[in-house]
């Protein structure tokens, strides 16, 4: 299946913009599971629910996202988010893959705004200097 995906670019220490990403996808909700190849899966719902339920599911709908992590040429952390298009369509069709878009899009603009050095939350980390 295609999918889709967003770079951020941070110019901070890698290890503290690492952890800035952990937190922003934390705060959303999101479960954070380190991968054997590096790369780190962001899931967020109920699988279960979402396997007999489907759309139904509601707010316990499953999605699940990527974050990869590599240094650029110019020695900036660059952050991947991405998803596999198809999977919210096989698990709940056309509105379970707007689902996944909507939950795909709150961490992208939370990530964005983290990246430029926007506040977060209130009591949430400030994002360093970076650019998305």
């Amino acid at each position: 299946m295609a999918d889709s995906s967003y770079d951020y670019f941070f110019t901070g220490p890698h290890d503290e913009s690492r952890r800035l990403v952990d937190h922003v996808a934390g705060s959303l909700g999101f479960r954070l599971e380190q991968m054997p190849n590096g790369s780190t899966k962001a899931s967020r719902g109920d699988l279960t629910k979402t396997l007999f339920l489907g759309v139904l599911a509601g707010k316990s709908f499953h999605v699940t996202l990527w974050l990869q992590y590599f240094v650029d040429d110019a020695g900036r952390l660059v952050v991947r988010l991405s998803r596999d298009l198809g999977t919210g369509l096989v698990k709940g069709g056309a509105l379970g893959a707007a689902r996944s878009q909507e939950a795909f899009a709150e961490l992208a603009h939370a990530l964005g705004r983290a990246s430029t050095g926007g506040q977060l939350d209130p009591g949430g980390q400030p994002g360093g200097s970076a650019q998305a």
